[in-house]
């Protein structure tokens, strides 16, 4: 894992020995998670080099998000004995408490809003990309259908209006309702490939390993061409911004 000043994009430290990175996010105090898909998160603080702690994880953990209200540790899986599994880490530590609907088979990014609300997507048992959402304070899942095809899903964050979610296959970010209305389409110049994203204020972070594996900023939610790009990446799958 690199990490880089923002936002002009010089590298100041590399982090090594993890098995393989699925993604990472930051919570407001700067903390970094690191989401291992063989197991563990290793969590950060902000420019530190050592993990201050670990967090076991269970299957194939692949999205991670905290919580803005509460500083809990949502972690998504794609792969469990329990069909479509959210682990939640109490303020970022200890055991988590596994959320599963058995109507969804596999997890894929997550998000939370301004309230404390998780958004997720996923696949039915059927294969169909479909929007979850676990509110605050509830146990179960509500399962919503998208008025939009998304061909491969990809990162999903809040982005102070909508949900946003990462097209892989049409190089675009859909801003959709939380009951899966889509309101916009963020088209992304170049942008096939682009996965887990991070948006901080107006720019768009989008590690794109398709494309000669740089990590473009596009303006958001404009999009079109980028307006800064960081090159000399062999595979980008991630990236998250600790302040």
């Amino acid at each position: 894992m690199l990490y880089y000043t923002y936002p002009q994009g010089k590298l100041v430290g590399k982090l090594t020995g993890f098995g393989s990175v699925a993604t990472l996010c930051a919570d407001k105090g700067g903390d970094v998670f690191v989401v291992d898909f063989t197991g563990p998160v290793d969590v950060y603080a902000h420019g530190g080099t050592t993990p201050i702690r670990t967090l076991a994880g269970s299957g194939a953990p692949n999205g991670c998000a905290v919580d803005p209200t509460t500083g809990d540790l949502a972690v998504t899986n794609e792969s469990s004995y329990l069909y479509g599994t959210i682990s939640v880490y109490p303020k970022a530590k200890g055991k988590p408490k596994i959320y599963y609907n058995s109507q969804v088979d596999a997890t894929f990014y997550c998000g939370y809003d301004d309230r404390g609300n998780l958004f997720i997507d996923g696949w039915n048992r059927s294969g169909v990309v479909i929007l979850l959402e676990l509110p605050k304070g509830s146990s179960q899942f509500k399962i919503m259908s998208l008025d939009h095809t998304i061909q491969k899903p990809g990162g999903l964050l809040w982005d102070g209006k909508y949900i946003a979610i990462s097209d892989e296959g049409t190089a675009a970010i859909d801003r959709m309702t939380p009951v899966g209305k889509v309101m916009g389409v963020v088209k992304l110049h170049n942008g096939a490939g682009v996965n887990q994203f991070w948006l901080q204020g107006s720019a768009l972070i989008g590690p794109n390993a398709q494309n000669k594996g740089t990590v473009p900023f596009w303006h958001y939610p404009g999009g079109g061409s980028s307006f800064h790009t960081i090159t000399g990446f062999y595979y980008p799958i991630g990236a998250t911004i600790s302040v």
